[in-house]
Formats: structure tokens, sequence, C-alpha cells
């Protein structure tokens, strides 16, 4: 489960130059909106429509992502280096918790593998409100140049390929590798059943009040240190009980 949000506020309230950032933000997000349904991974989606400034802005934004249940922040923006640049200047993802390096230069890198930018890789920022604010691990990543006319090119014309990328990094940082099922569908199947928060939890409250299992299990699940095989191991147990 993650939680991503566009940067900034709508038109006119980010970098502009070549590219709006505060539109194109909203623009991205939408779309990684759509890949992600048909991905593996649960996410919430954050654009701010409605603040008056960049500090109501910030506030919203944080406020919005720690109010979501997720295990991991993303946010979307374009750079600036100020003056029209006919050259290329590239992408890069700005981190602040060391854990997240690793996250953030592959991130980088697949963004600029998929679109043909140059790769300025993982940048550690300790001085953004969002990366400071959040309470869950973030990163922030800076698709392009908007004063960058390469820049822009390659964004334009490899915008498709830089959203799967991203999805697909999204993807191997938050589901657990499969080390257990022979076959990938079905483990991608089962996984995605335990994602259903509202559906697991109903199905284990069954569990416990037909005596399946004891009560812990649903506590360690509201907790959310239950795991998968977890999950499987109580099913099992419940459909045991159920056919005697």
């Amino acid at each position: 489960m993650l939680t991503i949000s566009s940067g900034h506020y709508g038109k006119g309230t980010g970098a502009k130059d070549i590219l709006d950032e505060g539109q194109e933000t909203i623009y991205v997000v939408e779309q990684l909106r759509q890949k992600l349904l048909s991905s593996l991974v649960k996410s919430n989606i954050i654009i701010d429509r409605q603040s008056k400034n960049q500090r109501e802005n910030l506030n919203y934004i944080v406020a919005q992502h720690n109010a979501t249940t997720r295990e991991l922040d993303v946010s979307i923006h374009f750079n600036s280096s100020g003056s029209r640049s006919t050259s290329g200047i590239g992408t890069e993802v700005l981190y602040v918790n060391p854990q997240l390096k690793p996250l953030a230069e592959k991130m980088s890198a697949a963004i600029a593998k998929a679109s043909g930018l140059k790769n300025r890789g993982a940048k550690l920022r300790n001085n953004l409100a969002f990366l400071n604010g959040t309470n869950k691990p973030s990163i922030l990543i800076e698709l392009c140049f908007v004063n960058s006319v390469e820049d822009v090119r390659l964004y334009e014309q490899n915008k498709d390929k830089i959203f799967s990328a991203i999805v697909s990094e999204l993807e191997n940082y938050l589901v657990p590798k499969n080390n257990l099922f022979s076959h990938p569908a079905l483990y991608q199947k089962v996984y995605a059943l335990f994602q259903d928060r509202e559906q697991v939890r109903m199905q284990l409250q069954q569990g416990v009040e037909m005596g399946a299992f004891q009560r812990d299990w649903l506590d360690k699940f509201d907790r959310g240190v239950l795991t998968l095989i977890d999950y499987i191991a109580l099913t099992t147990l419940q459909f045991k009980k159920n056919n005697g």
C-alpha cells in the first residue's frame, strides 16, 4: 500500500517554462493511478485542489498523507534550473531517510532507462517539508527539468514508458518476493486477496467467532504485522473448522 501525491496545487503553482509543473504533476498522478489499478500495489491518490498558497499546500499534502494507511509515501514533481536550456539535464529522486536511498537510486535509474533522460541519481535532501513531515518512508521524484528542451522532448516522447517504470519499481519495493509459490499467477492472486483489508478482516473475524483460531491473530492483522503466510495458514484452519 502506498500514497502518492502531485506536487503543488494546480496550474501556475510550481516551476513553469516549457511545462507547467503544477498542472503536469496532476496529469502524471492520474496516469499512475490508472496503472496502479492493474498492479499488485494498492494506492491512495492525493491531489490538492483547494490550497491558496505554498504553506497551505505543504500542510495539506503532509496531513493527507499521514491520514492514510500505507507503507510508502511518494510525491511527484518536476525540476527547474532557471533559464531555458537546450541541453538535457535529467531526472533525480530525493530522499531523507537513508533506508530509502536504494529505492531512490533504482527509481531514478529506471526512469532514465525508460526515457533516455540523464540519470542524476538519488539526492539526499533534509530541508523539504514533504520528506520531513510524512511519518512513513518517503521519496520525491523529480521527473525532469521543465526548462530543458531536451528533457521535455524525452519526457513527452516516453511518458507511458516512464509511468510503467515507476509502477514497476514501486511493485518491486512494496510487494514481497515470491519464495513459496511454484507459479507466479497463483502468488499474484493470493497476494491480491491479502491486500483487500476489509475482506480479510471480515474473514478473520469469522474465524475467531467459529473458534478456528485465537483473537490474537486478528489483533496482529489490525496492528499490520500479520504476514501473507500467516493468512494462508489461518485460512487453512478456518477451512478445516468449517468442514469438520
